[in-house]
């Protein structure tokens, strides 16, 4: 008889899922669902999912997934890459000590919102920040509607409040670059050292460590799932989550008195406007108009 499961370990060669009604076993793709998935035909499994296992540790199904974190495979084109599943908040870190970079978080809202997953940016390493308030100021020149936490491991500062945000029985990724604490973070919210931390480099700053995408169980209930820094965050038909993440410009663009504006010299452009009066960054609406192309000048293939 096959049992209910969540996929809790993808280190990408072998998964751990854990029954539901308690225990932990190891399990695998069965012929079939591999050909399935190496062809493009069916969908991999993924940290957050409930699977179907078999007696023998087979997955037969993966149930419905709820929300789902997704990109651009890497290094392949119109290939969508499912990162996470069923997560309900998403905490994308960036560190104070020259990470914050208000284009890569564009991106990283852009796939959060499509997802239909809570997004919350972290300042970390905020106990070392040379200005705080101005990295406060940039994230939420991005980010205007969403949560800012700023956190220091080390010290604990803002630690209790993001911890707050995991309630039990929900379910938190930490997405973000290589090195910018994420595993640190972990671990103490965890209150013990399970995540591997790697010493600093000659300019200061972390290593990265984690290899793979884990679920760990906070002490009050709460999941939390760590993952890998990753390089590239190629969007896959994420007009939704653009909208979302942009909705400053989206804002605007519907107010432009022609339907097919391209917001140059037309007359009645509001996003030109905008421009005009300094209410809307040049280098934002750059980067509207590049995220929105690459959007549209791709179909995904699942």
């Amino acid at each position: 008889m096959n049992r209910l499961a969540r996929i809790a370990v993808d280190d990408g060669v072998a998964y751990v899922a854990w029954l539901e009604h308690g225990g932990e076993l190891s399990v695998r793709l069965g012929g079939r669902m591999l050909r399935e998935v190496r062809g493009g035909r069916a969908a991999r499994p993924v940290v957050g999912d409930w699977v179907d296992v078999s007696p023998d540790g087979i997955v037969v199904t993966i149930r419905p997934r709820r929300t789902r974190l997704a990109r651009k495979a890497a290094g392949l084109r119109d290939v969508e890459q499912v990162i996470v599943a069923n997560v309900d908040v998403a905490f994308i870190a960036t560190a104070t000590d020259g990470d914050v970079n208000e284009r890569r978080l564009e991106r990283y809202l852009a796939i959060v919102h499509e997802g239909g997953v809570v997004p919350v940016v972290l300042l970390t390493k905020a106990d070392v920040a040379a200005d705080l308030e101005a990295e406060r100021a940039r994230v939420r020149g991005v980010a205007s509607d969403v949560e800012i936490l700023a956190v220091s491991a080390r010290t604990g500062m803002g630690m209790d409040d993001l911890a707050s945000r995991i309630a039990p029985g929900s379910v938190a990724v930490l997405l973000g670059s290589s090195g910018v604490g994420k595993s640190t973070l972990v671990n103490a919210l965890l209150g013990e050292a399970q995540q591997r931390i790697g010493a600093l480099r000659g300019d200061g700053k972390g290593r990265h460590t984690t290899t793979r995408r884990e679920l760990f169980v906070l002490p009050n209930g709460g999941l939390l799932l760590d993952t890998p820094g990753m390089r590239e965050l190629g969007l896959l038909d994420a007009e939704g989550g653009l909208g979302e993440a942009f909705a400053d410009v989206s804002d605007l663009v519907a107010r432009c008195r022609f339907r097919d504006c391209s917001h140059g010299l037309e007359p009645g452009c509001a996003v030109r406007e905008a421009l005009e009066r300094g209410e809307l960054e040049p280098a934002r609406l750059e980067s509207w108009r590049k995220l929105t192309g690459e959007v549209q000048g791709r179909r995904p293939r699942r």
